[in-house]
């Protein structure tokens, strides 16, 4: 009976399914403890900090999410290129171009920093923030977000799950305690962000070690297998303008709502906005592990899975939040954020973050399938959105709708595309010999 349960297992690890669950599971894991982390970090800071305090912190945050779509753009070209070398098993080419990209990533990161930093002060009565020194500080942990990607796409290209679920792990452990100190200390924003910027630094250097051998002595530096200039600049570029359009689509309304709503009002959007956006980070351990996948198969059971799962995971968390806002924000953020504006903000923010996790999971796939150009159809939906988020204002439920209508553009979009995409390789592959 033993021998014919390990027959079976063998047999099981030889399909792409089996792997593929694995890694997801992996994944799954890793990023439900680093949410878990985040929204600890986030209960216990906003217990330490004024209402208003937070909610300029998690603005901040919110721009730092905008920030980083460079560092997201070089992490998926990274991990569309390392994939494919993998699926190769090309080993020496995606280490020559890890190498590579980190020399090229240096010295414009550096050149950034100074432009921010100059421009610092500009930032800060724009966007109502506490301080310069805030502002500096989203600076610097953009720079030293920008290395992450390189090595975290080679992780995720390269199928190392478990080495990039460790990276996020350190860095959310750290953040938290940090954060609680730093918030128990007093000692403010720049400060909370400074812990932040440490905690990155930590996942840079614990992602750099399984990697470490590329610069070993060596190692080959031969560059003519790499990718053509030109073609990894179109692939790069257009996941950059997407990219920032589906950050801006995310993120927008968090930037912008300490310049939209009153002290009072702030507080509660803050903290319901952030309770209900934990929806769309339930499809990320999906999306990365289907990504590299995705870079060189054509099988729909690829996204229509993790969709159809997505789907059903997020109706069930805004069902709860519909059902018991009370009980999650008093979890999540104490007593004194279940008042009746806290309940109906959540309520409604609930729905309206749906489209925004599935959009998080079909542009990543059809980056992978190679549709970079047609995912520029985000930028309409983006300045539409951006439009009606300007016009119309007045009340949190109004910035909630816009939300919601610009996430659903989007989502309109992207799901014909890929339903387009879909139907083409069904019928390229019903064209192949055998088919």
């Amino acid at each position: 009976m033993l021998n014919q349960w390990h027959k079976l297992y063998g047999r099981l690890r030889q399909h792409e399914g089996y792997h593929f669950a694995f890694d997801s599971l992996v994944v799954f894991a890793g990023t439900g403890l680093i949410s878990l982390l985040f929204v600890l970090f986030h209960a216990v800071v906003s217990r330490l900090m004024g209402t208003a305090e937070y909610a300029k912190l998690v603005g901040l945050i919110a721009l730092l999410n905008v920030l980083n779509v460079p560092s997201a753009v070089i992490a998926t070209t990274m991990a569309r290129y390392v994939a494919e070398f993998v699926h190769r098993n090309d080993t020496d080419t995606w280490r020559l171009l890890v190498r590579r990209g980190l020399k090229l990533t240096t010295p414009i990161a550096l050149l950034v920093l100074v432009v921010w930093c100059l421009a610092a002060p500009w930032l800060r009565a724009e966007l109502k923030a506490p301080s310069v020194a805030a502002v500096i500080m989203v600076g610097l942990c953009a720079f030293i977000g920008l290395f992450c990607p390189i090595l975290g796409g080679a992780l995720q290209g390269s199928r190392r799950f478990g080495w990039g679920a460790a990276s996020g792990i350190s860095t959310a452990a750290f953040r938290l305690v940090a954060g609680a100190v730093l918030a128990a200390l007093g000692l403010g924003i720049a400060w909370l962000l400074g812990g932040v910027a440490a905690s990155i630094l930590l996942g840079l250097l614990i992602a750099w070690w399984p990697l470490r051998r590329a610069w070993q002595a060596g190692a080959s530096d031969d560059a003519t297998a790499l990718p053509s200039a030109r073609a990894v600049q179109g692939y790069f570029w257009n996941v950059l303008i997407a990219q920032t359009a589906l950050f801006l689509l995310v993120n927008a309304d968090m930037i912008l709502m300490a310049r939209f709503l009153d002290a009072g009002t702030l507080g509660a959007y803050g903290k319901a906005a952030q309770l209900s956006r934990i929806v769309f980070y339930l499809p990320m351990p999906l999306a990365a592990a289907m990504f590299p996948r995705a870079v060189t198969s054509a099988n729909p059971r690829l996204i229509l899975g993790p969709v159809l799962f997505t789907l059903a995971i997020c109706l069930g968390a805004a069902g709860f939040l519909t059902l018991f806002p009370t009980l999650a924000l008093r979890l999540i953020f104490g007593a004194a954020a279940t008042g009746p504006l806290y309940i109906e903000l959540t309520r409604w923010y609930a729905w309206a973050a749906i489209p925004l996790a599935l959009i998080n999971l079909l542009a990543p796939y059809l980056w992978a399938r190679h549709e970079t150009v047609r995912v520029l159809w985000l930028v309409p939906a983006c300045l539409a959105y951006l439009v009606a988020l300007f016009l119309f204002h007045q009340t949190p439920q109004q910035i909630i709708l816009c939300v919601l209508a610009g996430g659903t553009l989007a989502l309109v979009m992207l799901g014909w595309l890929t339903w387009h995409l879909l139907r083409a390789d069904a019928r390229t592959a019903a064209g192949q010999p055998g088919a």
